[in-house]
């Protein structure tokens, strides 16, 4: 076959080149980096560490470096992407996720200094969020080879709740970008149950965890705004909470811009965690009012949704999060149903194999190995009698030739025959289908629910905690300098 050089040839549609060679790193880029997938919510990056992860769970924590090295044999666009993309999976500060799907240990940033520790110095593992919600039916998530065709990996997971419009997602590729806002787990599924009842998804507003404000929503555009915070307390201004998309570094520059300009003399940050606590001090004598105060510094933040996601035909741009609740809960009946299906295909292979194992022992078959030249010889004799489990059956104990085995054997039947039938009935009723995935969804708020709570008094106790030590030191200090007084 001879190769044909761009150089050899004697013109070159340049347009059509480009072109060309454009979709290709376009589609590229969109599919395998930077946009989330309908599916699952998830960016290939994310997904192939949390499937890493899942597979890892008996590992216990693991230093965040480790872990990346693990998903490098999924992941071909090497360590810094990984890395970066565990420690953004596991922040649980405001404004970072409202429902992280890894567990952390160790310093992975908070909202004032979102910068983590190194990889060697933190760790992680699977969180409970992504156990909730992402693997209870990995029998039908569809796998296809690596980059490299050496292990196996999912094309997308199956999760419970479409991930993307819990935790909001941001993604710029070529040519198209994805900024989703974050939404309430209980909105999510409310607005799906609607939709599996009445057909129609409901309304959902934004939502962010530990965010203390409203979030304003143009009914036009649909663009959200999220503001500052400033109180008076006894005669003292602070500002008490920040916009999206303001850390330390920020506010400092903003905040100096008023020192510059003589309106505040100095400010005090003592923030600690999501709990935002900036003293603004003035001048001497200088009397402002709270409404001066937050009409000179007040500064607000905002966010111009764009619902751009990748399905099975390509890019797919939506208007609403509304439409993707629609998509995602159509795709979790079929989930469902085909839940039952298998379970159904699985009971009945249980139950031919039970079946075969009483009658292997009722019919003495196993006195027959005695009398072949060697097992492939039992094996073909019991291929003749049409045992379907020959090979199984071959290799039985024969401490498991009892009557005792065979009553428990038929027992076995007996509740299979029962599930069976039961399972056959819901995979074979769209209603059964839709109340099945109901109790799916209030199973899946109770747990979600039970876990924030948990999880937001364990950092209570630790702030409790923090300030206890704190207000210990305040008082040694203060004993300390009391004692020098009286020495001097």
């Amino acid at each position: 076959m001879q190769e044909t050089y761009l150089h050899s040839l004697e013109s070159i549609n340049l347009e059509d080149i480009v072109r060309d060679e454009y979709r290709t790193y376009q589609i590229y880029t969109l599919m395998d980096r930077a946009i989330p997938y309908l599916q699952d919510g998830l960016k290939p990056g994310q997904r192939r560490i949390l499937y890493t992860l899942w597979k890892n769970q008996s590992k216990g924590l693991l230093k965040v470096s480790a872990a990346t090295g693990l998903v490098l044999t999924l992941h071909p666009h090497g360590p810094a992407s990984i890395e970066s993309a565990i420690v953004n999976m596991a922040q649980d500060y405001t404004f970072s996720n409202n429902y992280p799907l890894i567990d952390k240990k160790g310093y992975f940033g908070e909202r004032m200094e979102t910068d983590p520790a190194a990889g060697r110095y933190i760790e992680c593992k699977l969180g409970k969020f992504s156990e909730i919600l992402l693997f209870d039916d990995m029998n039908q998530v569809e796998m296809v080879p690596n980059y490299d065709e050496r292990t196996m990996e999912p094309v997308g997971l199956l999760p419970k709740l479409p991930i993307m419009l819990l935790n909001g997602a941001e993604g710029i590729g070529t040519g198209f970008s994805s900024m989703i806002p974050s939404f309430h787990h209980k909105d999510v599924i409310r607005s799906m149950i609607h939709c599996v009842e009445k057909g129609k998804p409901r309304k959902m507003k934004p939502y962010v965890h530990n965010y203390s404000l409203p979030i304003h929503e143009d009914k036009k555009t649909g663009k959200l705004t999220f503001d500052m915070s400033i109180e008076e307390k006894g005669g003292k201004f602070f500002i008490t909470e920040l916009p999206r998309g303001y850390d330390a570094k920020k506010i400092y520059r903003h905040l100096t811009k008023f020192i510059d300009s003589g309106f505040i003399k100095d400010f005090v940050d003592a923030s600690v965690d999501n709990e935002i606590n900036i003293e603004l001090l003035f001048k001497k004598g200088q009397e402002v009012t709270l409404k001066e105060v937050t009409d000179t510094i007040g500064v607000t933040s905002s966010l111009s949704p764009n619902y751009t996601l990748i399905s099975e035909r390509g890019v797919k741009i939506f208007e609403r999060a509304e439409e993707i609740i629609e998509i995602f809960t159509q795709e979790r009946l079929k989930v469902v149903k085909r839940r039952y299906e298998l379970l159904c295909e699985d009971l009945k292979d249980s139950i031919t194999k039970n079946n075969e194992i009483i009658k292997f022992i009722k019919n003495k078959e196993y006195e027959k190995a005695t009398k072949s030249k060697n097992r492939k010889s039992f094996v073909e004799y019991l291929e003749k009698k049409k045992y379907v489990y020959s090979d199984y059956l071959a290799d039985m104990p024969i401490y498991r030739m009892t009557k005792d085995e065979v009553e428990k054997r038929k027992l076995m039947v007996k509740d299979e025959t029962k599930k069976l039938a039961e399972y056959t009935k819901i995979a074979k009723s769209p209603k059964l289908i839709a109340k099945k995935l109901i109790e799916e969804l209030n199973d899946v708020d109770t747990k979600l629910t039970d876990w924030i709570k948990k999880k937001d008094q364990e950092k209570q106790k630790v702030l409790k905690k923090i300030a206890k030590d704190q207000e210990k030191l305040g008082k040694k200090k203060a004993k300390k300098k009391a004692v020098k007084k009286k020495s001097k």
